[in-house]
């Protein structure tokens, strides 16, 4: 990937839009990005990661939304944009932050697109431009995730060192990020879920056969059997359990067989008895059954003579029912005839009142005609008012025109004097937001340089702290060293007076084994003219020779190793003093107090540079008021000017008007409430006189409509009464005939139906009981002839007392079966449980071994997952060592370490470096901070070299790091500088953060970024 064009809005230090274009560079390929601090050097990274990944360079910049410029305008959306090169072709990647605006409740929308240039065009790279698919495209294209681009391709400010001094546990973590060995650590976290799943089911299934056993009491009965007493002992042995259990089912097999023979005896017995028992009862019941019916049928009998005299009075009512019809005919026709008569007197009545009405409708008619006169004059009267209606409704419309425009031109008036006033108080409110930011402004001036003045004094201070944190430690160091020393010393002291004695020893021995004439061992002469003599005062064995050369040499170890310390402590102070001296650092001086002071002067400048933000605002905003203002103000006098034109006109007009219409009728209101009551006076007259003809007409016509009525009420009247006489003698003549001497006989006897039905039912009724209780009584006799009844109180003990004997046996029985039920189903629980737990506590043990060896449970405390890192940290580390050996002119080398981390911690991917000058190895903490960095950047671009390696197609074009060389001298600076070149010649653009001036001298080409007054930067190439 290399970059093409970067654009920022509203990014950072950014305020409006700032294009960094790297075709400026032409054909420099490495430069150096250079800014005060605070500038927003670190900020073009952030724009490059944050375009092609959504995030930022740093881990310590995870907050997306904080990177929206302060500076910006509330209506500029944050936007980056990059254009870039990979794979010869080229591609622009757009996205937005969503942030909120002053006054809204939520965020606006944010935005994520990708697009390819084909055709000197940019065509949509991706289906749909959301947030998942620009990724996916962005991580196909580049072939590197965010981490692993952060780790190789732009190493952030402070970070790239964390993977050379992290212990084993970040080094994982972030080496899982960059070759994705998470399915690794994904199989141990599923064997951990495995191992607990086994191991519960497995304690499941043994509590399930432990509790098996534990109901083996409770579902059998005891007894002396093998079953019970393996059950008291205190480790019951599995297969006796089991054979016990297939004992206890056998004996309850034989108890049951014999229960069921004894309940099936009983049984028999007590059925036989039964049966003999239900035939004596049903005897007893026909005797019973046989003196309950006969009570009955006399009962019955006693109600014969009743019965008769009801049937009789039957007979009589049914002849009555016979002439019910002509009865009711009558009725009718009475009831109709007395109708007909009250109809013809209401007529008769009717008819008189009508002439009445007609009368007096004739008087009220001759009065109204005699109004013909007064109704023609009030008609003329209501058609002049009417024609004055028009003008007079204009001259209302033509004065509240009138009343409206006299009220235009006063409101103009007043909001022109309104304005005017405005216009002069804004005018002054300028004048003095002018004077006051013109002061200001004037105070500011010293911001900038202050701001420098504090970095410088930070730097300082920091430098000075950790200068005399070095002569602390060096004190601290140089004790160390003496003690050394002087244990060095001491036990070279014991271990010569040692080594003397048992040379002594040696060679008296040796002495006393000479002889004349036998050839010395040493020196091989055959003379010994002075032999050694004496004894052993002290014997020394060879053992105390050996372990005091050896606390010497442990001695020694640590004398040098304190005495490297030294070394590299007085170096660090060396460099310290250089550096201090170079700077012309007085120590005397209390820089935290200057540091102090000069925070205070920045904080209240930088207050005041809110303060003078806040004022221009207010002056953009007061002077483009006052253009509001001024624009009003013209529209405001042409609008009166207008309106006063057009009142004269209207006036005038009205005026006029007024003269032809009268004067108590200029009013709307007073015209129609005269129109109005003229309507009214007409409506009215109108109303009673066509009112009184239509009595008129109405009373003629209910005359004829009555006269009409009566005549034919009357002749319905003799009609109904012919017809009532012939009714009532039908009635009479029938009534002989059916045998009624008289209507009161008729009467008498005369029942309703419901009681004739009454009667007729209690009839069936009793002529059907009487019929069945016979036929019950005749076939209980015969039934019952020849037997006696019979005492069953006997026969219902001796039941009773054998169905108690059948019952207890079958009891017996049922449990003899459910124990021999329960002795089998414990028996086969029993081995299937006890089989399942074998095969589970087998499993689980497999699966134990498996995570412990995955999981680094061993001697080396390395897993399965840190196992693979490790092969790709030695890949690292030998790409990191070709470079490392140049920087440091061959003295280190980096080494994976084996030590055990401290607590028991996984360990296997710690670093070590070995000093060739030393001859030992030590932890890369102890570097020095040039010494870290220079480490740190081999390491990093051996990490790239392994990456691209791994990658395959993958090429990485471009490389941006940001700061670390302040800690370097000017060799170290001149070696970097040399690997860095080594690296640009190979193809790729490189970019480098640093303020060392040797860097921006060696490369000719910088990107400078300036820090405005107002705040926000700006940037621009500089080729030298």
């Amino acid at each position: 990937m290399k970059p093409i064009t970067l654009t920022m809005t509203a990014f950072g230090p950014y305020k409006d839009q700032e294009t960094v274009d790297f075709r400026d560079l032409q054909d420099h390929r490495l430069f150096v990005i250079s800014g005060k601090t605070g500038a927003g050097k670190t900020t073009i990274f952030d724009g490059i990661c944050f375009a092609l990944y959504g995030q930022a360079s740093g881990e310590d910049r995870t907050d997306v939304k904080a990177l929206r410029s302060q500076f910006a305008d509330d209506d500029i959306q944050t936007t980056v944009e990059l254009t870039f090169d990979i794979h010869k072709r080229r591609y622009r990647v757009v996205r937005q932050i969503p942030y909120r605006k002053k006054g809204n409740k939520s965020d606006t929308l944010g935005r994520c697109e990708l697009f390819e240039e084909k055709d000197e065009q940019f065509i949509p790279a991706v289906d749909r431009q959301i947030v998942t698919e620009v990724n996916d495209k962005i991580e196909q294209l580049l072939g590197f995730t965010h981490a692993q681009f952060s780790q190789i391709m732009m190493l952030p400010q402070g970070e790239f060192r964390k993977f050379l001094t992290s212990d084993t546990a970040n080094k994982e973590a972030i080496m899982r990020k960059i070759f994705k060995t998470e399915p690794y650590q994904k199989i141990v976290e599923r064997l951990k879920v495995k191992k607990e799943e086994a191991n519960a089911e497995y304690l499941r299934e043994k509590q399930l056969s432990e509790a098996i056993l534990h109901q083996i009491p409770a579902k059998l009965p005891a007894r002396a059997s093998l079953l019970f007493t393996e059950l008291q002992s205190e480790y019951p042995n599995y297969h006796q359990l089991v054979s016990g259990l297939q004992q206890e089912h056998a004996h309850h097999v034989t108890q049951s067989k014999e229960a069921h023979k004894e309940y099936t005896r009983l049984y028999t017995i007590h059925n036989k008895k039964q049966q003999a028992l239900h035939d004596a009862r049903s005897i007893n019941e026909q005797f019973t059954k046989l003196l309950q019916r006969q009570k009955e049928l006399d009962s019955m009998l006693a109600k014969q003579q009743e019965m008769k005299s009801l049937e009789q009075k039957l007979q009589q009512a049914e002849r009555a029912a016979r002439l019910e019809d002509l009865e009711q005919q009558v009725k009718s026709n009475v009831t109709e005839w007395q109708k007909k008569e009250r109809s013809h007197s209401e007529a008769v009545k009717l008819l008189a009142e009508t002439e009445k009405n007609l009368v007096s409708a004739k008087a009220s008619y001759e009065q109204e005609l005699a109004k013909e006169s007064e109704r023609n004059e009030v008609k003329e009267q209501l058609l002049t008012l009417n024609n004055l209606l028009p003008t007079v409704s204009g001259l209302a419309t033509q004065r509240q025109v009138v009343e409206s425009l006299k009220f235009t031109v006063d409101q103009a008036e007043n909001s022109l004097l309104v304005n005017q006033q405005a216009s002069k108080q804004q005018k002054e409110s300028i004048t003095v937001l002018k004077s006051e930011i013109k002061e200001l402004e004037t105070s500011l001036e010293k911001y900038e340089e202050l701001l420098d003045q504090l970095a410088q004094s930070k730097a300082i201070a920091k430098q000075v702290a950790s200068y005399k944190q070095q002569l602390s430690q060096q004190q601290e160091v140089e004790a160390h060293y003496e003690t050394a020393k002087q244990q060095v010393e001491h036990s070279a002291e014991v271990y010569q007076a040692l080594e003397n004695r048992w040379i002594s020893n040696q060679a008296v021995v040796l002495a006393a084994s000479l002889h004349v004439g036998e050839s010395c061992p040493v020196c091989g002469s055959i003379d010994h003219p002075s032999k050694a003599e004496g004894s052993e005062t002290e014997h020394v064995s060879k053992r105390q020779i050996d372990t005091a050369k050896l606390e010497l040499m442990n001695k020694e170890q640590t004398f040098h190793t304190k005495q490297a310390e030294l070394q590299q402590v007085m170096q660090r102070i060396e460099q310290s003093e250089a550096e201090l001296h170079d700077q012309r650092v007085d120590l005397s001086r209390d820089y935290h107090k200057e540091q102090a002071e000069l925070t205070d002067n920045v904080a209240e400048l930088r207050s005041k540079r809110e303060v003078l933000k806040q004022k221009k605002d207010e002056q953009n905003q007061a002077e483009k008021a006052m253009e509001d203002l001024a624009e009003k103000i013209n529209k405001l006098e042409q609008q009166r000017n207008e309106s006063k034109g057009e009142l004269e006109t209207k006036l005038a007009l009205y005026n006029h008007v007024l003269t032809t219409v009268p004067e108590n009728l200029q009013e709307l209101s007073a015209l129609k409430q005269q129109i109005t009551s003229k309507e009214t006076a007409s409506q009215k007259l109108e109303h009673d006189w066509k009112s009184v003809q239509q009595k008129l007409q109405d009373a003629k016509n209910e005359k004829v409509k009555w006269e009409s009525r009566e005549m034919l009420e009357k002749q319905s009247l003799t009609d109904m009464k012919e017809k009532l006489d012939l009714s009532e003698a039908s009635f009479a003549k029938r009534m002989i005939e059916e045998g009624f001497t008289s209507k009161e006989n008729y009467m008498q006897v005369k029942l309703p139906t419901s009681t004739r039905q009454a009667i007729e039912q209690q009839l069936q009724v009793y002529a059907q009981t009487l019929h069945t209780l016979k036929s019950s009584v005749e076939e209980l006799e015969r039934s019952v002839e020849g037997k006696q009844p019979t005492d069953i109180e006997i026969m219902e003990q001796q039941v009773e007392a054998l169905k108690t004997q059948y019952e207890e046996a079958f009891a017996h029985y049922n449990q003899s079966k459910a124990w021999e039920q329960a002795a089998q189903d414990l028996h086969n629980e029993l081995e299937t449980s006890k089989s399942r737990e074998a095969e589970l506590e087998k499993t689980y043990g497999k699966i134990t071994n498996l995570y412990d060896i995955v999981r680094g449970q061993n001697h080396l405390k390395i897993s399965f997952e840190r196992y693979i890192q490790i092969e790709y940290l030695e890949r690292i580390i030998h790409a990191a060592n070709i470079r490392l050996r140049d920087l440091s002119n061959g003295q280190y080398e980096l080494v994976r370490s084996d030590r055990q981390e401290t607590r028991g911690k996984q360990s296997g991917l710690g670093i070590d470096v070995h000093d060739a000058y030393t001859g030992q190895t030590r932890d890369v903490k102890t570097l020095s901070g040039g010494e870290k960095f220079n480490a740190s950047l081999c390491l990093a671009l051996g990490m790239a070299d392994v990456i691209q390696s791994f990658q395959g197609a993958v090429r990485m074009e471009t490389m941006f790091i940001d700061e670390g060389f302040g800690a370097l001298d000017e060799e170290a600076i001149q070696k970097a500088i040399d690997t860095l070149i080594a690296l640009q010649q190979s193809g790729r653009m490189i970019g480098i953060i640093s303020h060392i001036e040797e860097m921006k001298e060696a490369i000719p080409a910088t990107l400078q970024v300036t820090k405005l007054k107002e705040g926000y930067s700006k940037t621009k190439f500089v080729l030298s």
